[in-house]
């Protein structure tokens, strides 16, 4: 700081001195001036000196101050990335750590003699390999949240429509499901069956193929699942609902953070790998479009986002 001022003082200085100099040539040329040209020349030189040196003390401190205040944005960034890391890395180790450790105690138990006999290690050989289906989702999800935290996903932008992305959705859902055993309708609604929005239809594939999926999971065994639009403005709005349970007040405004179960016992029994949510929130804010949920304890779920009308 000390160093500042005395650049500041000396550059004032300098300048003072400088316009001083003309000043006094110019008083040369005027007649009857010549008494009064040391004590004017004097006053100007030190009110310019110290006009000067406090214009500069001011773009001095105003300059310090900004450099302080980007320095603690800097520090609180750097901090705020820290701890999104090592939250981060405890979350993923938490999760990876389960399909591992379940995969290796199946396998060390057909180790240890049970491969003779036959029930047991098919029993065990299916569940390694489920544990293994979910380390592989696991990762795949992972691969997609990072891309998307980080800014690196690409898109592809064009228009199509919703409501044939939306069929293809449900005949997937459909076909898991009723191998599964489980009664689901899903029923569309047929407004507007030509209606284009402009996005990434693959995305847009995960972000519906995630949303039912959650839907009927989590929704009444027998009840019914509902994917509706409504225009508003420029906006398609994409409504996905169901009949089950709900979720309480107190979960709403977390549903969408990483790995976060409602329900943990629940989820873990019915599969998935807890970033279903977050990765829908993440792919419909890189188009630029929000993502929110309505809900209430005994009221069912439903999970709704927009997407830009591609005929306006």
């Amino acid at each position: 700081m000390n160093y500042k001022k005395f650049n500041s003082t000396l550059l004032s200085l300098y300048i003072a001195l400088a316009l001083t100099g003309i000043y006094f040539l110019g008083f040369q040329y005027k007649p009857d001036t010549h008494g009064s040209i040391l004590m004017s020349t004097f006053v100007f030189f030190l009110l310019s000196f110290l006009i000067l040196w406090g214009i500069l003390e001011w773009f001095v401190v105003r300059s310090l101050k900004n450099v302080r205040l980007m320095s603690q944005r800097e520090i609180k960034k750097l901090r705020d990335l820290e701890t999104y890391r090592r939250d981060f890395l405890g979350e993923v180790s938490h999760e990876l750590k389960t399909p591992i450790f379940a995969i290796q105690g199946f396998i060390e138990t057909l180790l240890d003699g049970a491969m003779d006999d036959k029930s047991v290690r098919e029993k065990f050989l299916k569940k390694a390999s489920k544990n293994a289906d979910r380390l592989a989702s696991l990762v795949q999800d992972l691969l997609i949240i990072t891309q998307a935290e980080s800014g690196e996903m690409e898109m592809k932008i064009r228009a199509f429509a919703i409501y044939d992305l939306t069929l293809e959705v449900i005949e997937a859902i459909h076909y898991k499901f009723t191998r599964k055993g489980r009664n689901i309708k899903c029923r569309v609604s047929g407004k507007h069956l030509e209606t284009l929005v402009l996005a990434d239809r693959e995305r847009i594939h995960q972000v519906l193929l995630n949303l039912i999926d959650n839907a009927v999971k989590y929704g009444d065994a027998n009840g019914e699942v509902t994917i509706s639009f409504e225009k508003e403005g420029g906006k398609l709005l994409v409504f996905v609902s169901d009949n089950g349970p709900g979720i309480d007040e107190e979960h709403l405004s977390k549903v969408f953070r990483r790995f976060y179960r409602v329900d943990k016992s629940r989820s873990r029994d019915r599969g998935g790998t807890g970033l279903g949510l977050s990765i829908c929130k993440h792919l419909i804010e890189a188009h630029g479009e929000r993502i929110w949920v309505d809900s209430g304890q005994g009221e069912g779920t439903t999970f709704s986002f927009s997407l830009k009308l591609a005929e306006g």
